[in-house]
């Protein structure tokens, strides 16, 4: 049985509180990227840090990922797509 969906005040406070955590693991993330960056320049692809500069852009993603939850949240888009309807996507 599925939970009962949360009332809209709780929604746009939880849409918040992605919108800011994404942000904030995506700007700690930029900036283990730019030291990847840096350390792969300097000491080549064989440093430590930058054998995890893959690792670091997948967080980018899932920061990006966390902040559009976020948005969905906060703007009510919550209705899934009709397949059924005769749209072009």
């Amino acid at each position: 049985m599925a939970p009962p969906p949360l009332p809209p005040v709780t929604r746009r406070l939880v849409g918040l509180l992605l919108l800011f955590s994404g942000g904030l693991l995506g700007v700690g993330l930029l900036l283990k990227v730019a030291v990847s960056v840096y350390s792969w320049n300097t000491a080549g692809a064989q440093s430590p840090s930058a054998l995890l500069l893959s690792v670091n852009l997948v967080g980018l993603l899932a920061s990006g990922l966390l902040m559009r939850w976020g948005l969905r949240l906060r703007r009510g888009h919550g209705s899934a797509r009709n397949p059924n309807a005769d749209e072009i996507l």
